[in-house]
């Protein structure tokens, strides 16, 4: 490879890396907003009556309402946020694992112009010596956290369930949004441990 082309595919790989870098930033404020609703909703089931005056006088001082608010619709209002982010979320966490893969190619071609290992950093320098505690923090964001997801929401539908019953149009709004998160949540898992391990 001559020089000019060499210098060019250097520069694409640094301009990458910082682009990669970006996604990683947002990935990780994605993932802190999943968490705080997960945290809201998992208020609600243990302790619904509590979370719903909370609600109601958060509502009456900062926007001065004194009508009282259904509190289903702000059920249905935090299900569809959680479905934005973690949409979101989890096609961050895809784009990154993609783009992993292109820029360890990179680095395959940059150091085929080099005797000695080079440009190795994000692929054989990384993985070599992978230390236990990032395979554990693999663990907690690949496997624990989409079964917290999914625990949680099953728990959040069924107790909106038994609460509310099937005749509130809300009810089958937020079942909807339900089987949206499952589904996101299953075609993530498939895309981070099964596809990945056939390419």
């Amino acid at each position: 490879m001559n020089s000019e082309k060499l210098q060019i595919l250097s520069e694409h790989y640094s301009h990458t890396f910082d682009f990669l870098q970006s996604y990683l930033k947002r990935r990780d404020k994605l993932f802190m907003w999943a968490l705080l609703i997960i945290a809201i909703m998992l208020f609600h089931i243990y302790i619904p009556r509590e979370v719903s005056n909370l609600v109601d006088q958060l509502i009456e001082k900062k926007l001065e309402v004194q009508t009282q608010i259904n509190f289903l619709y702000i059920q249905s209002v935090i299900w569809f946020v959680l479905l934005a982010i973690v949409i979101k979320y989890f096609q961050s966490v895809i784009f990154i694992e993609r783009q992993y893969s292109y820029l360890h190619s990179i680095e395959e071609l940059l150091s085929s112009e080099y005797e000695h290992s080079a440009f190795t950093r994000e692929g054989k320098s990384y993985l070599s010596n992978y230390p236990a505690f990032l395979n554990w923090a693999s663990f907690l964001y690949t496997i624990l956290f989409p079964a917290i997801l999914a625990v949680i929401s099953i728990s959040k539908i069924v107790s909106e369930y038994k609460q509310y019953g099937l005749n509130e149009p809300l009810i089958w709004f937020n079942i909807l949004i339900f089987i949206f998160i499952i589904i996101s949540l299953g075609l993530y898992s498939y895309g981070i441990h099964f596809k990945q391990k056939n390419t």
